[in-house]
């Protein structure tokens, strides 16, 4: 069985100069390529067919202005975040407040001159298949990821969703353990959309059972002063529990 290894897994992708930008003080008119980490993954399979297609989460950064000598920072600044998969793309970099922004995700053909991604696996895993041994490989600090799998019996998909355990909570009497990590990539399986990119959610994932799952959903938010909605946010705050099958793999071995 094979564990990404996030830390050393990239997306790296080319852009021309866009004469068209007129932004102040704007990006130096040389085009740009960057190396960004994948921060997690997911599978969509549909059982019926067999067929499979593969999706990115890549790490934040800040939107900012190319090669210029100061004022690198744009002001408003916004997040750079994003999902890919080899053919297409849609930004996740919202601001604070909702503003009605719907999902549109868009090709990656005509916008990057170049795109490819480097996933490279640990050497070798074990598979921990008891808490025992979960709470050993968190106690070794041994690198630790997981793979959540959940499905939908009526649209016949399957999702395997792939992230770093970023946070580990654990017992050592009592043999327990709770994961607590994210960002991760959460398929909505009863999504209408026509492009799959655009069913994922956001979601951090807690569990600590091997076949159940709690997710939070980034989505927008009611803010309320006096039992009056002001306005409404991004935030974490939308509950899903899943069954699920939970395979947690450190790096190396136990013994």
């Amino acid at each position: 069985m094979n564990a990404t290894d996030f830390n050393n897994s990239y997306m790296t992708w080319s852009v021309p100069h866009n004469p068209n930008d007129k932004r102040i003080p704007g990006h130096k008119p040389w085009g740009n390529s960057a190396r960004i980490l994948i921060d997690a993954r997911c599978e969509l399979i549909n059982e019926k067919s067999g067929a499979n297609e593969e999706f990115f989460l890549i790490v934040p950064c800040r939107t900012e202005w190319m090669y210029q000598e100061e004022n690198l920072f744009q002001i408003p600044s916004r997040e750079y975040r994003g999902i890919w998969s080899r053919t297409r793309h849609i930004s996740m970099g919202k601001g604070i407040i909702y503003e009605g922004e719907q999902k549109k995700s868009a090709p990656t053909k005509g916008t990057f001159t170049s795109l490819h991604f480097t996933v490279r696996s640990f050497p070798s895993v074990t598979v921990l298949q008891t808490n025992e041994a979960v709470v050993a490989a968190t106690m070794k600090e041994l690198p630790l990821v997981a793979q959540t799998e959940i499905w939908d019996e009526q649209r016949q998909m399957r999702a395997i969703i792939e992230y770093p355990v970023k946070t580990m909570n654990f017992h050592p009497e009592r043999k327990r353990f709770q994961v607590d990590t994210g960002p991760l990539l959460l398929p909505d399986f009863t999504s209408d959309a026509e492009e799959m990119i655009e069913w994922f959610d956001l979601a951090h994932v807690v569990y600590n059972t091997f076949d159940r799952a709690e997710f939070i959903i980034r989505q927008p938010t009611p803010v309320f002063k006096n039992g009056q909605e002001v306005c409404s946010v991004i935030h974490y705050s939308g509950i899903k529990v899943h069954e699920a099958k939970n395979t947690i793999l450190c790096a190396g071995s136990l013994l």
